[in-house]
């Protein structure tokens, strides 16, 4: 996997594309010891600007927020993906993202 900081190099010359920032996201998120929780979103947020139906993205982007103490916002992100991947027949992807959002729901519970 690239580096952080080659995959920003190529960000800063212009070549901006929501499979660059879906790459930054996940090496933010595997930087070791601590993974970038809020870089890797910001990364995830603007590959979903660019390309909307990556559904990839609405999953990690809907991890990243829960593992920041975020499941609201999560939930929303994964209501997104589910439609999204539904449009686009990604049932794989849908039915994750359903399991995943059906946690969250039962966490929120809880909490409550």
């Amino acid at each position: 996997m690239p580096s952080i900081s080659a995959l920003e190099r190529l960000l800063n010359k212009g070549q901006d594309s929501a499979l660059l920032r879906y790459g930054l996201a996940s090496a933010h998120l595997n930087a070791k010891p601590n993974a970038e929780l809020s870089q890797a979103a910001h990364h995830l947020e603007a590959c979903l600007a660019l390309d909307p139906n990556y559904t990839a993205a609405y999953k990690m982007l809907s991890r990243t927020l829960s593992d920041q103490g975020q499941p609201k916002a999560a939930l929303k992100i994964l209501e997104r993906g589910i439609i999204c991947a539904e449009s686009s027949k990604d049932m794989q992807a849908k039915r994750e993202m359903e399991v995943f959002a059906k946690r969250l729901r039962k966490t929120l519970e809880i909490k409550l």
